[in-house]
């Protein structure tokens, strides 16, 4: 049986963006990414079946509970480390990141290898296209207009895009929770800071991924893939890394499974199973 050494530091209770996803006595931690945005709930249902297998953490977007700034991804990934290293000292480091996470997830397990430690793997799902790389978009904000519309239907076109250019992250935030308080949006009033926290830190990974260039390693990487409501956008949309040479290591690319009525997400039913069983046959197999 592998070992994995874990140091439970006596700050753990108070690390404010670590959560435990479910209550494994497993040797083996897990670390899922956040991706832009924060948000950990797409790991739910995934670290309740791999219970018998392993303990699994999240690690949220500190912007969402902290004043806390950076500029870059290896600046975020850096805060992260720490974190983990709260968690676990020493050992092999088995890290997971979703959608945007993955980039994230990447840089992270670079920065552990740079202190020698050892990373088993990074297993990513959904990012092998991401959006938000490209460094030719001149927009700061406009994306969000589209992207909360897609994603959760919220009316934003009456807001003046242009001139929030000019503006910092907090304020245009602001005008945006404004709005939908106007605007009645279910739940708003109750979540008025989550909603203006998760605005700003969605915009600052945008900026710090519009800077990032992913450098080569020599780690384990498996990337499980999943369909896309437009393929034509997706195969336009800029690679956010050179997947021919990212690693010299091991890279597994999982096609996306068959495709069930407009169910596009492999972390949920009813592609679930099939991702569970997939990354604990090939991922977290033991030796």
């Amino acid at each position: 049986m592998r070992s994995f050494r874990v140091k439970m530091s006596e700050n753990i209770d108070k690390l404010k963006t670590l959560v435990e996803l479910n209550q494994s006595t497993a040797a083996r931690n897990i670390f899922c990414i956040h991706p832009a945005g924060g948000g950990v709930s797409y790991y739910e249902g995934i670290a309740k079946e791999l219970s018998d297998v392993a303990k699994v953490y999240a690690l949220d977007d500190p912007v969402i509970y902290d004043d806390f700034d950076y500029r870059s991804l290896p600046e975020l990934a850096e805060y992260h480390l720490e974190t983990i290293q709260e968690v676990q000292e020493s050992g092999r480091y088995t890290l997971f990141g979703y959608c945007s996470g993955g980039p994230l997830a990447y840089e992270i397990a670079k920065q552990l290898i740079l202190e020698g430690k050892e990373v088993e793997r990074v297993v990513m799902f959904g990012s092998k296209i991401v959006t938000g790389f490209d460094s030719t978009v001149p927009e700061k904000y406009l994306f969000l207009r589209d992207y909360l519309g897609a994603r959760f239907g919220l009316q934003l076109t009456s807001l003046d895009w242009p001139s929030f250019e000019s503006r910092g992250i907090p304020k245009v935030s602001k005008a945006i929770v404004d709005l939908l308080v106007e605007q009645k949006v279910e739940g708003i009033s109750n979540n008025i800071h989550w909603v203006d926290r998760s605005i700003q830190a969605l915009v600052m990974m945008r900026e710090a991924q519009k800077r990032y260039r992913a450098g080569n390693s020599s780690m384990d990487i498996d990337l499980y893939q999943w369909n896309y409501a437009d393929s034509e956008a997706a195969a336009k949309t800029a690679p956010w890394c050179d997947w021919e040479r990212l690693t010299t290591g091991r890279l597994n690319m999982f096609r996306p499974p068959k495709k069930v009525e407009d169910h596009l997400d492999i972390m949920f039913v009813p592609y679930l199973a099939e991702t569970v069983k997939k990354v604990k046959a090939y991922s977290l197999a033991c030796s």
